[in-house]
C-alpha cells in the first residue's frame, strides 16, 4: 500500500512539473499593445459589472495596472474584460492619469501564441483559468502597495468612508483580487519586534519537537519492516532513501532541543519584555 501510494505521488509530481512548464511556456511574452488594438471577444462568458469596473478604475489610477490582460496572437482579449473596460473609464474619465501609467497609449499585456478564432476552446480554457487565477502576494508586497495608497490619501477604516474620505481595504482588495477582509488582516497584524519573535519561538519549537518525533518513530518503524522479495522500484528507492530521511528528522530534533532549553535557560526579563 505504501508502495502504491509513493509511486502514485511522484506520478502525481511529474505531472504537476509538466503542466507547470507548459503553462509557463504558453505565458507567453510580456509586451504592450494600443489600446485601439486590444478587442474583445464575442464568446466572453463573464459579463461586466459597473460597479467593479468603477471600482476598477479607481485602482489603476492610484496604482496602475497589476495584472496585465492576456491575449491571443492578434490582440483578442482572452481574460480581463473589467480591466480593459476600467482602463477604457479612466482614459475618458482622467485622460492626465491615464497618460501617466499607459504612456503613448500602451497597455501592458500577456501575449499567448495562438488564434483564439482557429481555437475557440482553448481560448476557453484560458479565460476560464485567469479568471480563477488569484496571484499570492506576499505580506511585503501588499504593504508596498498599501503605502502607496496612503500617499494618495486612502486610509484603513471601516464602514462606510466619510465624505472626502477614501477606504484603504476595499481598493487594495479590488487591486489585487482578493477579499477586503483578508486585506484588513494582512494590514492589522503588526510586525513583531526580535524580542517578540524570542518570546513566541518556545512554543513553536515545542510544537516542531512532537511532530519530529512522531515522524522519527514512523519512519523508524517502518525501516525496521523486511523488505519484500516483490518489492517494486519506487519500494526499492524509499528503503535506500531512508537512512539520510532518518538522520536528517533527527539533526532536525537535536536542533530544536537545542533552542527550547537555550531559550528556557534565558532569565525571565530576557523573555518578557
Amino acid at each position: 500500500m505504501f508502495a502504491a501510494a509513493a509511486a502514485a505521488a511522484d506520478e502525481i509530481h511529474e505531472q504537476d512539473q509538466a503542466v507547470a512548464a507548459k503553462a509557463e511556456k504558453e505565458r507567453g511574452q510580456k509586451t504592450r499593445l494600443p489600446l485601439a488594438q486590444i478587442r474583445t471577444r464575442k464568446e466572453d462568458t463573464r459579463p461586466l459589472h459597473p460597479d467593479h469596473v468603477t471600482e476598477l478604475a479607481e485602482s489603476i489610477a492610484a496604482l496602475g495596472l497589476i495584472e496585465p490582460l492576456v491575449v491571443d496572437s492578434r490582440g483578442v482579449l482572452l481574460a480581463g474584460g473589467h480591466r480593459l473596460a476600467a482602463i477604457q473609464a479612466l482614459k475618458e474619465t482622467n485622460p492626465e492619469i491615464y497618460d501617466q501609467h499607459f504612456p503613448d497609449d500602451l497597455v501592458q499585456v500577456h501575449m499567448l501564441s495562438f488564434n483564439a478564432d482557429a481555437e475557440p476552446e482553448r481560448a476557453l480554457q484560458v479565460e476560464l483559468a485567469e479568471n480563477e487565477k488569484r496571484v499570492n502576494y506576499t505580506r511585503d508586497q501588499i504593504e508596498r502597495l498599501a503605502d502607496r495608497l496612503k500617499a494618495l490619501n486612502y486610509r484603513n477604516i471601516r464602514g462606510r468612508p466619510k465624505e472626502g474620505e477614501k477606504a484603504l481595504g476595499p481598493a487594495l482588495a479590488v487591486a489585487i483580487g482578493v477579499s477586503t477582509r483578508y486585506v484588513r488582516k494582512v494590514l492589522s497584524e503588526q510586525k513583531q519586534e526580535p524580542d517578540q519573535k524570542n518570546r513566541n519561538s518556545v512554543p513553536i519549537f515545542q510544537e516542531k519537537l512532537k511532530l519530529l518525533k512522531k515522524i522519527g518513530s514512523a519512519l523508524e518503524e517502518l525501516a525496521a519492516l523486511p523488505e519484500s522479495d516483490e518489492a517494486t522500484r519506487a519500494e526499492k528507492a524509499l528503503y535506500k532513501a531512508l537512512p539520510a530521511f532518518l538522520k536528517t528528522v533527527q539533526s532536525n530534533l537535536d536542533e530544536a532541543k537545542q533552542a527550547v532549553k537555550a531559550q528556557n535557560s534565558q532569565p525571565e526579563s530576557n523573555r518578557s519584555t
